[in-house]
């Protein structure tokens, strides 16, 4: 489905303080030394602390914005008094349809749809001072008016986040149309309570596995779960295990390469609100499962999780070793939230049996090129299956 926003206003709004907003273009080099006052603002905004971090952006930017020919548009905000009140932290990729035509896209920071493999990065959108965040974005809107671009694709943001871009666009007289193009579902569990409580909500088959059956893994097998030190050398090894049961389990390593660069990269620039807990069970010396967490403002999100699939019958590991996280996540009196992201199991939307709230994720395609919201218009009349085969052939 297609909306096409036909938009007559023009100019700021009375109420906004729009006008009083100025938009620069950030380089690299100042990228690089942006760390202290994108960390302050970030305290300031609703943004979400981790994905929309310095430490996240500017390393992924460092890992993969050269690599795959990307162009730095990254936009800061400033008031009056010159205080940096927003940050736009987009760039720009061009390329050619097999059919010949030249298309610009705008992107956050964090991920490259189409473009090539990364990693996933969520809760994407501008980051903005609380109570500018309707200024912050008409004047990112404003000032993109006059930039060279067909296309903006905005992946796993929340409804807020689009809201607020939307908003802008809106205001600013941008014609442009929207164009779904995936949703993803997350839970996030409140840890702010009792863990009891919580585990007393579960379902009978998940608290045995993800509690009860630790007196068979401990007492048994001499289970025990380990949380890796902070030295470069001990998380590669720690990354060496997770992709070593992703390739037993799934096929395939979890991260590449470049992607564990990225991550060790990352982890050596947390800041002080920042803290890792990469955590390993072993049995008898042996690593079974591995669990890589990141804690960001009041919040602990599990990137990533690996185990051994056949263990034991009686005890899935995967399912245990988050009970061990989650359990964690409630006895730190810092943590208020454990957020397990977007993404499914193997076979089940296993995230739901933990008794979280449930979070949409949604990804969309905004475009002012004339002659590319006809194709997306003409598209709705094709079966959905279709529609995303010639998308995908024609890289649209």
């Amino acid at each position: 489905m297609i909306r096409k926003w036909i938009l007559s206003v023009s100019g700021a709004p009375q109420n906004s303080g729009f006008n009083k907003l100025r938009v620069a273009k950030i380089g690299e080099k100042s990228f690089s030394d942006l760390a202290e006052s994108w960390c302050a603002l970030l305290k300031q905004s609703n943004a979400d602390p981790l994905f929309m971090s310095w430490t996240w952006l500017f390393s992924w930017w460092a890992t993969w914005g050269h690599d795959l020919g990307l162009e730095l548009l990254l936009l800061e905000v400033i008031d009056q008094k010159a205080n940096l009140v927003g940050i736009a932290p987009l760039y720009r990729h061009r390329y050619r349809t097999p059919v010949g035509i030249s298309v610009g896209r705008l992107h956050f920071l964090g991920n490259a749809w189409r473009i090539g493999d990364t990693v996933r990065t969520e809760y994407v959108g501008l980051i903005a001072h609380q109570g500018f965040e309707e200024s912050v974005a008409e004047a990112v809107a404003s000032y993109l008016r006059s930039e060279p671009w067909d296309e903006m694709v905005i992946c796993d943001a929340s409804r807020e986040s689009l809201g607020w871009l939307k908003c802008g666009f809106q205001k600013v007289g941008q014609e442009v149309s929207e164009v779904p193009r995936d949703q993803a579902a997350g839970i996030c569990i409140h840890t702010a309570g009792n863990f009891e409580n919580w585990l007393s909500f579960l379902g009978r088959n998940t608290r045995l596995k993800a509690y009860n059956r630790r007196k068979v893994f401990e007492n048994e097998h001499g289970g025990t779960e380990k949380v890796v030190g902070s030295s470069r050398s001990e998380r590669e090894s720690f990354f060496e295990y997770l992709n070593d049961m992703h390739v037993r389990r799934w096929g395939k390593p979890c991260f590449g390469q470049k992607a564990v660069t990225f991550h060790l990269d990352f982890l050596e620039r947390l800041s002080s609100d920042q803290a890792a807990r990469l955590s390993l069970l072993k049995y008898n010396g042996r690593v079974v499962a591995a669990q890589y967490d990141v804690e960001a403002g009041r919040r602990r999100y599990n990137l990533q999780s690996g185990f051994e699939e056949h263990f034991d019958k009686r005890i899935s590991l995967g399912t245990l070793h988050m009970g061990y996280a989650i359990e964690s996540a409630f006895r730190d009196p810092q943590i208020e939230n454990y957020d397990l992201l977007a993404g499914e199991g193997k076979n089940t939307f296993y995230k739901e049996h933990y008794k979280g709230e449930h979070v949409g994720f949604y990804t969309r395609h905004y475009t002012r090129n004339r002659l590319l919201r006809l194709v997306y218009r003409w598209q709705v009349y094709l079966p959905g299956a279709v529609r995303r085969v010639l998308n995908r052939a024609f890289r649209l």
